[in-house]
This record gives C-alpha cells, sequence and structure tokens, in this order.
C-alpha cells in the first residue's frame, strides 16, 4: 500500500526553451510523489548547448519577439514542442523560472541576445532568473549585465558559481546585491565537496548567508539513484544538511540553505 507521508518538496527543473523539455513527462513525476511540487523553466541554455547556432531562430528573431516566446511560456503556458517549430500549442504548464547561459570565459552574442531577452521576459513577469555558468566564469559579469538590462538584483541568481571557489571573487559578485547558487553535488571529478561545504560557511560568516543557494544540477540520468548512482536530486537534505551540522553550522542557518531562500528566490515578484 502506498505511503501518505508527504515525500517530496520543491525541485527546479532547469531544463530551458529549445532543449528537449517535456512537461507532460515532468507532470507526471509530479503527480506520482506525493507533495512534490515542480518548477518548470524557460529561458535559454549557453550558445554551445545548441546545434548549428547560425541558423537557430535566436538569430531570426528580434529581441521582442523572443522575449515574448518567453513571456508566453510564463503566462499562457510552455509550447508542448518546446519551440522546435514550427507549429506551437501551449500546454496548461507554465514556467516559473527564466535561464540564461553562457561560454567558458566568454558571453557570445547569441548568449547576450538570449540574455536580452530573457531580462525582458523577467521584468514584464516577476520571474526570477537562474543561470548557467560555464566552470564559474563570467558570474560577475552576468549579473552586471542583467542588472543594466534592468533585472532587479534580488530576482537573479549566478549558478554553478561553486566550481570557482574563489572565496574573494564569489564575494564580490555577492556585492552586487545578487544570489549565488552552489550546486554541482558530488562531482569529484571538478573538486571535492568540502569547496562547496567551504563556501557557505565562509560567505555566511561574512554576512551574505541570507542570499545563497543550494542545488543538485543532477539533470543527466547517471546522476539519479534510480539508474545506479550514489547521488540524486536528494543530495542537498539529505547529505550536505547533515554533514553542515557535523561541521558547526548553526541549525537555523542550515535551514535557510536548504529551504528558505530558496523559497524567497522562487517567487513572482513583478515589481
Amino acid at each position: 500500500m502506498r505511503d501518505s507521508t508527504p515525500l517530496g518538496g520543491t525541485v527546479v527543473d532547469m531544463c530551458p526553451a529549445n532543449c528537449g523539455r517535456d512537461l507532460e513527462k515532468l507532470a507526471e513525476v509530479e503527480k506520482a510523489v506525493d507533495g512534490l511540487q515542480v518548477i518548470a523553466t524557460t529561458g535559454f541554455h549557453r550558445e554551445h548547448v545548441y546545434l548549428e547556432t547560425q541558423s537557430h531562430w535566436v538569430n531570426r528573431y528580434s529581441v521582442t519577439q523572443i522575449a515574448d516566446l518567453l513571456i508566453a511560456d510564463i503566462e499562457e503556458g510552455i509550447d508542448r514542442h518546446d519551440y522546435s517549430g514550427p507549429i506551437v500549442e501551449r500546454t496548461s504548464y507554465r514556467a516559473g523560472c527564466i535561464k540564461v547561459g553562457t561560454a567558458y570565459g566568454k558571453i557570445t552574442p547569441f548568449e547576450y541576445k538570449c540574455m536580452q531577452a530573457a531580462a525582458h521576459a523577467s521584468i514584464e513577469t516577476g520571474a526570477p532568473i537562474n543561470t548557467h555558468t560555464t566552470y564559474g566564469t563570467c558570474g560577475l559579469e552576468q549579473a552586471q549585465e542583467l542588472k543594466k538590462l534592468g533585472v532587479p538584483a534580488d530576482q537573479i541568481a549566478i549558478g554553478h558559481i561553486q566550481r570557482n571557489a574563489d572565496i574573494y571573487y564569489l564575494s564580490q559578485i555577492l556585492n552586487e546585491g545578487v544570489y549565488l547558487e552552489i550546486d554541482g553535488t558530488y562531482r569529484i571529478k571538478y573538486q571535492p565537496d568540502s569547496n562547496r561545504i567551504k563556501e557557505p560557511r565562509e560567505l555566511g560568516e561574512m554576512g551574505y548567508g541570507d542570499r545563497l543557494l543550494l542545488g543538485t544540477d543532477s539533470g543527466k540520468r547517471s546522476y539519479q539513484k534510480a539508474y545506479g548512482a550514489v547521488t540524486g536530486v536528494d543530495y542537498n537534505p539529505a547529505v550536505d544538511g547533515p554533514r553542515m551540522l557535523a561541521e558547526g553550522f548553526e541549525r537555523d542557518y542550515v535551514e535557510k540553505l536548504l529551504m528558505t531562500n530558496g523559497q524567497r528566490f522562487f517567487t513572482m515578484r513583478k515589481s
């Protein structure tokens, strides 16, 4: 017999437009797990993810036209065909977050155009922007450019930033008033998990604890327990939380990192 105890929480699925979104499957997962809420995403990944970007529709449409597509994902419903076209068919599932991504050490013209459209959509709808940085580069530039485009600082989260485990650099980004997302759990091939724990400890001591988010970046099948991995989407509460408590973090701060900060950031806030 199925256990009626709530198992879920909130999962933010950061797969953006034209990258294989399947909202029916996502809704199926949400309905199958008691207490689970899924936040779907619109926006764009870094240019490298898209094949033949010279002919991609981002290059053919204006910033306003692209922004209108993102706004429709948020206000009307995400396209069943994931903007792979030419027909657009809206589902009943609306996006609650916008993604932008940049390359390693640079922001390409394609990526900046996507950033402009994302900023317009965020301002229009109040949806937060959660970014992709490549190996933790361009985080400061992302924050500065999005703010120049008019996005409120507290609606911007710079993602994957833990790979750049430079506390001084991370504090410079936080000085812009944005959030930082520390994710990439158990990616030992990049750096030890001790780096990920060091960052919220030291940044918290510097007074930035209210603007730190934890994530897993576990979109690949190979990262899931159901496919044999030792990690999963529960890594932050199941592993990071107990570890932080064992290493002397205050319980209130751990709860802030695991729940409160995310609840505040992933809220639609139209000024």
